[in-house]
């Protein structure tokens, strides 16, 4: 992070839990920062050990390979975790809301900018093979970068920065003797191919130079090593990529004394001549002749492709105008005010060109301060160490450990960034016409707990759903006897075949029957109710269970009509039934503890299909349904324990 800053304090080995404000105490960035690094390893630490190296829901990151598209991809939107870090492609927010959002391409997506008009190493080539992956890291981004973040109402300072998830689908190249007949994994080749370098260990170690004592009370004190007049946070960062030996290329690195953060919004750029926005708050923090400075903007940082160190020949300082001294020969790009990948000046502070990468000895930078490579690093652009240098120690702060001698010695550490994870996404082959077939998709995709877990996720409460009453066909009786018509037994057949229908779907929650008297007086009551309990008993052979079917409702005789209607009350199937609360469980009866074949199928006879409709019984009822008919009893004691399962896979008390 080239950001102003004291230093950065967070190390995971170190464990802590939080940061503590004290009252009345100094407030410094590295506390606050050491703070989120905390949580935010904490959070990340968590997403990866539960979902593992990389993983998603649904689409996202989805490779297809449309027939249209040559020497193209398409990638889908959505989100995917890599090392436990949020990547997400999602459409901007617009109002009204886009219903199909145009997708997202391999060439045009929007954080890895492609050459325009000219070859770019990143295209995909046709008659080769690839293996398309997923790169994530974070880039650093001020004010000049991110115009969003100042807060006009304070006159638009520069106060925090920021740090962003950058998330690039990129293809690795496929060899003749890569993998050819895929016995390789996924992730086992993306290793081979890209994984390696990464993990090539590449340390440093920085002290400050000792100095030979001196009497003289004006000068830094004899124990001083580091001679600096301020507090400073130097940075090192590779700059051209290699080995110190140049087996592949010569590394370089660069360095300044402010952490990076020296920087200048570019307006215009036409040939040698910079317009720039202000040449800083201070000289300081400024730009003089012969500084070292480097063009950057979008492009070159996401694309890790850094531009050769530049010197300042001359500084306008009426105009902010700035002059470099450009090589012949020698091409830089051109912007204007309308350029709109915030191209900005970044000064570096070596007293040269970028610097040959020397493993294995002191190399100063200034005031005493040293830095050592050690063998065998595979250095990679934009790896970087800080080195935070204090007056009141005359030191640099570096972790010690014993060296030859048994003398203390500087630590050699890796980079603190740029920490790239990758997941891999796709294989993919293109023909001769570049027309791209998609092979293995190499994601990992997991769908949500709650559809992981089906239905045995009990859900929260939601309220009663609306019942939808349907009038069953009207049984019509001989006049003063409990005999149906012959018209009402065709009625009746059609009524019980219609609730089997209900019940097959899952919608049926209860039946109610209503018997009218054909007569006023007890025995005109006590004939309705020996129709109703027909109808009912014709139900219950139908597959209704006898719970389903609430008491009879005796109407009184308005007019003698000889009859027993009836309704189908219907829910959803998600939805419950009534009386109860929200979104009950439905198990099948046969995987509830206890119930063996027998007694499913007794239960299913009955119209009771499910642990829902199974928990709505009582002991007695439940006794009855699996009772041999005209034999043996159930037991009561086993009844007790089925329905204590019951209601418990429903979430019923």
């Amino acid at each position: 992070m080239k950001a102003d800053l004291s230093r950065d304090t967070y190390r995971r080995h170190h464990h802590y839990a939080r940061v503590l404000m004290q009252q009345g105490r100094v407030l410094l960035d590295a506390d606050w920062n050491e703070q989120v690094a905390i949580l935010l390893e904490q959070t990340r630490s968590l997403a990866a050990d539960l979902i593992g190296p990389h993983g998603g829901p649904g689409d996202g990151f989805l490779v297809t390979c449309p027939d249209d598209l040559l020497c193209d991809l398409e990638i889908g939107r959505g989100r995917y975790y890599v090392d436990g870090v949020a990547c997400e492609l999602m459409p901007e927010v617009r109002c009204p809301p886009e219903t199909d959002p145009a997708p997202v391409r391999y060439t045009t997506q929007p954080d890895f900018p492609f050459l325009k008009g000219e070859d770019d190493p990143a295209e995909l080539q046709p008659g080769m093979r690839y293996l398309v992956y997923l790169d994530v890291w974070e880039r650093h981004l001020n004010y000049l970068q991110a115009d969003h973040i100042r807060e006009l109402a304070l006159g638009g300072p520069d106060t925090a920065t920021r740090a962003k998830v950058v998330c690039q689908v990129k293809a690795a190249l496929l060899g003749k003797e890569d993998d050819e007949d895929g016995d390789l994994g996924c992730d086992a080749l993306l290793d081979t191919l890209v994984g390696t370098e990464l993990r090539q260990p590449r340390c440093l170690r920085a002290r400050a130079r000792v100095e030979v004592p001196s009497d003289d009370p004006c000068l830094v004190p004899p124990t001083a090593r580091y001679r600096g007049a301020e507090n400073q946070l130097y940075r090192v960062e590779i700059h051209t990529p290699g080995t110190a030996g140049g087996a592949k290329s010569q590394a370089t690195f660069k360095w300044s004394r402010d952490n990076g953060s020296v920087v200048f919004g570019i307006r215009s750029l036409q040939g040698a001549q910079v317009k720039l926005d202000s040449l800083g708050p201070d000289r300081a923090r400024g730009l003089k002749e012969d500084d070292w400075v480097e063009i950057v903007d979008d492009f070159s940082e996401l694309r890790a492709m850094p531009r050769p160190l530049l010197q300042v020949d001359a500084v306008d300082r009426v105009t902010a105008t700035v002059t470099l001294a450009v090589p012949e020969g020698f091409s830089i790009p051109v912007f204007d005010e309308a350029a709109t990948t915030h191209p900005l000046l970044r000064r570096w502070d070596q007293p040269s060109d970028a610097i040959p990468v020397q493993e294995s000895k002191w190399i100063e930078l200034e005031n005493g301060v040293q830095v050592w490579f050690e063998q065998g690093g595979d250095y990679k652009v934009g790896d970087y160490w800080q080195i935070p240098a204090r007056t009141a120690v005359a030191d640099v702060l570096w972790p010690q450990e014993t060296g030859p001698d048994d003398m203390p010695w500087p630590k050699a550490l890796p980079p603190s960034g740029i920490r790239h994870r990758i997941a891999p996404l796709r294989r993919i082959e293109l023909d001769e016409d570049g027309r791209v077939t998609c092979g293995e998709d190499c994601r990992c995709v997991f769908a949500p707990l709650c559809a992981l877990a089906g239905e045995n996720v009990v859900n929260p409460p939601q309220p009663p759903p609306e019942e939808t009453l349907v009038p069953l066909g009207t049984i019509e009786f001989e006049r003063e006897t409990a005999t149906p018509s012959e018209a009402s037994i065709a009625v009746l057949q059609a009524n019980s075949a219609r609730l089997r229908e209900a019940i097959a779907a899952n919608q049926l929650s209860r039946v109610d029957l209503r018997s009218i008297a054909p007569e006023e007086g007890e025995e005109g009551v006590g004939i309705a109710q020996r129709r109703g309990e027909l109808v009912r008993k014709a139900y219950v052979e139908a597959g209704v269970s006898v719970q389903a079917i609430p008491p009879l409702k005796i109407s009184a005789a308005a007019s003698g009509e000889p009859r027993v209607e009836s309704d189908m009350v219907l829910n959803t199937p998600e939805a419950g039934s009534q009386g109860d609360v929200g979104v009950a469980v439905r198990v099948p009866v046969n995987d509830v503890p206890g119930v063996g074949d027998v007694s499913a199928e007794r239960l299913m006879a009955a119209g009771i299909h499910d642990s829902l409709a199974l928990s709505r019984l009582d002991e007695e009822a439940l006794v009855q349904v699996l009772s041999t008919p005209g034999g043996r009893a159930f037991p009561h004691n086993r009844a007790v324990e089925i329905l204590r399962e019951a209601r418990k896979l429903s979430g019923k008390p």
